[in-house]
């Protein structure tokens, strides 16, 4: 796969904001970042304060500390920032004892954490940009991380697989409109599995259960199919697979991934096809419905 490059700084060694989350995107993003030659300064939030920050500039903000990002970003001249990594848990402003910041911003905090992912991650961009700060997208940094159309692996895609690419597409396009989940498992006959607040992992762990259980026939072909929502901000929560979900698949016997090309990340994408090629699973990028397939 080759390599294309992300923007540069304007100036020499202008800071870049990165709030990170779990997962090994936001270290990457840091890293990449760095070699484009900006300088990072991490905000580790959630799921992100387990990993070790040595070596960067960073803070470690609990959620009830979160409105003094505002204060460490002035202190550093961050005009930029990048939101990358899962939160696999929402803040409950309701039940903590919040910093002054924090508790000033509350009427805002409270809005943010109705309603779901997408219309959280929607007000969390107001939020920073009523403070002039400029929310950029993973891909702005690593556009190399976008999934192109067609098959990255020689997993062949044949009919019955098609079915239920179609089919599971159809029905994750429309949770997506909900702003319930992205990622749908279906067979060409029938829907197996849809996401909910649990996330993929969880969802394929559900699925595994069921062929255990013989809830899946052993010869019915599944799909996992991870959809862009059609009122989604191309900066936020793209639909996402790394290796770790192509093991999570192969576990679950999908037969394959199907993702909204152009409008989904691969962490780490050669790594990624290489473990679904091992595996035995196609990893498809396909059009998205919106512009004109279906």
């Amino acid at each position: 796969m080759s390599a294309v490059d992300g923007i540069r700084p304007s100036r020499p060694l202008e800071r870049l904001g990165i709030v990170a989350g779990g997962g090994t995107l936001p270290l990457l993003l840091a890293e990449e970042a760095k070699r484009l030659g900006w300088q990072p300064f991490i905000v580790a939030i959630a799921d992100g304060r387990q990993r070790s920050w040595e070596g960067w500039d960073h803070i470690s903000l609990p959620w009830s500390r979160t409105g003094d990002v505002f204060d460490h970003l002035r202190r550093r001249n961050v005009s930029k920032i990048v939101f990358s990594g899962t939160i696999s848990v929402r803040p409950d402003y309701r039940s903590m004892l919040p910093s002054w910041p924090t508790l000033k911003m509350l009427p805002e905090l409270f809005r943010m954490t109705q309603g779901g992912d997408d219309s959280l991650l929607r007000a969390v961009a107001q939020v920073f940009e009523r403070r002039g700060v400029e929310v950029l997208s993973v891909q702005t940094i690593m556009p190399n991380l976008l999934l192109p159309l067609g098959n990255l692996t020689n997993v062949a895609v044949v009919a019955n697989h098609e079915a239920a690419i179609d089919r599971a597409e159809i029905a994750a396009v429309r949770l997506g409109l909900l702003d319930i989940g992205q990622a749908v498992v279906a067979s060409q006959d029938r829907i197996i599995a849809l996401e909910g607040i649990e996330g993929t992992r969880e969802l394929l762990l559900r699925v595994a259960d069921l062929r255990s259980r013989k809830r899946i026939g052993r010869g019915e072909a599944c799909v996992l199919f991870k959809a862009f929502k059609p009122q989604q901000d191309m900066r936020f929560d793209l639909p996402s697979i790394g290796v770790e979900t192509i093991a999570q698949a192969e576990a679950a016997g999908i037969a394959g991934i199907a993702m909204t090309a152009k409008r989904s990340l691969l962490i780490e994408p050669q790594k990624v096809a290489d473990a679904a090629q091992t595996a035995g699973l196609f990893v498809l990028g396909v059009q998205d419905m919106e512009d004109g397939r279906l």
